[in-house]
């Protein structure tokens, strides 16, 4: 018969099989224990068999020993269901020498039961804490993974700029050197035709002395003076021709606007898209004027149209860095949005003959390339030449989406 110094383990293993039956979903206990999970107490002639259990089922005895600590079972118990470095040692001079008093079980089973519900809701909640960690630790290496793309572009935008920077240094000192030099050979060039006009007056003048006392100019003279007027005539050819290369202005390589990039996780279709780019500092919003209202409100008055897009604008400016510049097709009726303006909303209309399709997409290359530039339409010919321009380019719909 199996020592009492095992009684709380084969106690505990009854309340691990009682438990694990009624769990959801159930856990069978091992075969040979099914008959005795009727006992409230195993009787001495079923712990032999229980004991048994333990020591071949090692599912079986995973799970008592997940449930047991030395205060439960006692030591022997322990070491009987953990099995470390030489428990067969120690449990054997524990069984011989029986010198540790022999623990009794007297706690029932459910007592057994109530702190195995404990352990386990214990377990679960621990397991839900550490799901819940590892979807936040899951988030936040996204959002480091997007900051470390982010600052990476923008470093590169930065090298641009100042490779760019430095180049437009090196143009203008190139430029200032260029203009000094030609104004040193407009300065020669003065110089030279005062000293022939200086020239034709003296020999003007000694002509006219000569033919007034009767005499002649020799053909000597003649050769040298027109010797002199033929290498100044070559010489000034030089200073001219020097004056065309100087005034040629030198191909500079001009910088181009570049669309900002979509941002990870952005589909530059939605509204989000939309939202993100109107909140950038300083961005310039073209808004194609009809395109967006007719598609909203078509059933409306013109002048109803667009005072509802001045007003929605006016919203939208009131809380971001960015302003609006909007083109109707048409002569100017008068004074129109002039509450707009003082709210970042400027109201315009396009000259007579001139579409605003062409003021909008005009207007991307004339604004400060310094400053981002978003065009809002629904046109395909604007939505092309913005973007061939470097702007970023949304739909009419997603700046309906964001008035609405």
């Amino acid at each position: 018969m199996a020592s009492s110094l095992f009684d709380p383990l084969l106690d505990l293993a009854l309340a691990v099989a009682k438990k694990g039956k009624k769990a959801k979903p159930p856990i069978p206990p091992p075969a040979r224990l099914v008959p005795m999970l009727k006992f409230a107490k195993l009787p001495d002639k079923a712990k032999d068999a229980v004991l048994d259990v333990l020591n071949t089922d090692d599912e079986f005895r995973a799970r008592v020993a997940e449930a047991a600590d030395e205060k439960t079972v006692g030591r022997t118990g322990l070491a009987y269901v953990e099995r470390g470095d030489g428990w067969e040692r120690f449990v054997n001079q524990m069984l011989e020498a029986a010198d540790e008093p022999i623990i009794t079980s007297s706690a029932p089973s459910k007592k057994l039961e109530h702190q195995l519900d404990v352990a386990d809701r214990a377990r679960q909640r621990a397991e839900a804490e550490l799901a819940e960690a590892t979807s936040q630790l899951d988030a936040a290496e996204a959002l480091a993974a997007e900051a470390t793309s982010e600052r990476d572009t923008l470093r590169v935008e930065r090298d641009e700029l100042a490779a760019s920077n430095t180049e437009l240094a090196e143009q203008r000192h190139r430029a200032v050197a260029e203009l000094k030099r030609t104004e040193e050979i407009m300065a020669r060039h003065i110089a030279e035709r005062k000293r022939l006009e200086a020239l034709v007056e003296t020999m003007t003048a000694a002509q006219l002395s000569t033919t007034a006392v009767g005499g002649a100019v020799s053909d000597e003279e003649v050769r040298l003076a027109v010797d002199v007027l033929e290498g100044s005539i070559a010489n000034m050819a030089d200073q001219l021709s020097s004056l065309r290369r100087a005034a040629t202005p030198e191909r500079v390589p001009v910088a181009r606007r570049v669309a900002l990039p979509v941002p990870h996780g952005l589909v530059d279709s939605s509204v989000d898209y939309a939202e993100y780019l109107l909140s950038i500092p300083n961005m310039t919003v073209l808004v194609d004027g009809y395109n967006v209202t007719k598609l909203a409100h078509d059933d409306w008055e013109l002048e109803r149209q667009r005072d509802w897009l001045e007003q929605g604008l006016c919203a939208i400016a009131a809380r971001v860095s960015a302003t609006f510049d909007v083109v109707f097709d048409g002569a100017d009726v008068g004074a129109v949005g002039g509450a707009g303006r003082d709210r970042g909303v400027r109201i315009r209309f396009s000259p007579d003959g001139v579409e605003a399709d062409d003021v909008i997409i005009d207007a991307v290359g004339s604004t400060d390339q310094s400053r981002p530039v978003t065009v809002v339409s629904s046109d395909k010919r604007v939505r092309a030449g913005a973007a061939s321009s470097g702007a970023n380019v949304i739909s009419s719909a997603q700046l309906i989406d964001l008035l609405a």
